[in-house]
């Protein structure tokens, strides 16, 4: 096996954890995430429709999120070994892709693990990528959440995106709305009384995604695209390293 597969054999679980989310995630909003009902309103004519029950996020997504996060950090790991190895080094036990919010962190971190010893053009991608001269990015957010899953299970909430739909007859209709989380008693839309007889509320449909919680690097934003964002991020790192890679 050449130096890069075993690196992107991480990213593609990473990427398998991620197509399992996504489908979990599909079904959850779907099916499982809230129950609405009804009430009336006489006096209007209409029907209220409103979110009767709200249902948690299953245990278990959060420990897929947290697995794709850690393949996705490991294959940085995994780069710096390959770098240190093809530069003719030993890595050792304190070897890994080193993350940093300042040059004094950068300077302490490639003074471990052998990275000093890579190609001065591998060292000076690193220390490029790095927070504190790129700024925030994927790789600072990668780096945090990892951090935060090995003590923690990584927080995630259910939040109504702009839009609902209503089967009227034959069409699907969209009724777009201020984003929003999901509210226990919320009021969604008031129905005319006879569309509301004729198409029955199961024909209506929030459109859901869902999002890290307040408490995360990266709260409110949506789980499945920020996770895409990262795997895309790190695949494009490592085609950079190739080169040194040989």
């Amino acid at each position: 096996m050449d130096r890069v597969a075993g690196v992107r054999l991480k990213i593609e679980r990473a990427k398998k954890h991620i197509k399992v989310l996504d489908a979990e995630l599909d079904t959850f909003c779907n099916t499982k995430a809230y129950v609405l009902a009804t009430k009336e309103k006489p006096e209007i004519e209409h029907v209220t429709l409103y979110i009767a029950e709200i249902h948690p996020i299953p245990s278990e997504l959060p420990l897929i999120i947290g697995d794709a996060i850690h393949n996705l950090r490991s294959a940085l790991d995994h780069l710096v070994w390959q770098l240190i190895e093809a530069a003719g080094g030993t890595p050792n036990r304190d070897t890994y892709f080193p993350i940093c919010q300042s040059p004094q962190q950068y300077a302490s971190a490639i003074g471990k693990g052998e990275i000093k010893t890579v190609s001065s053009g591998a060292e000076k991608l690193i220390r490029e990528m790095q927070p504190y001269i790129a700024g925030d990015n994927p790789l600072w957010y990668l780096h945090q959440l990892d951090i935060a899953d090995k003590h923690r299970l990584l927080l995630t909430v259910t939040t109504r995106v702009g839009a609902w739909w209503a089967d009227i007859g034959e069409m699907a209709i969209p009724f777009v709305q201020t984003p929003r989380p999901l509210i226990l008693g919320e009021e969604i839309t008031n129905i005319p009384t006879t569309t509301y007889k004729r198409t029955g509320h199961k024909n209506f449909k929030l459109g859901l995604t869902i999002t890290f919680g307040k408490s995360e690097i990266v709260a409110g934003k949506p789980v499945l695209e920020t996770l895409n964002g990262m795997a895309d991020f790190v695949s494009s790192i490592v085609s950079g390293f190739e080169p040194f890679l040989a």
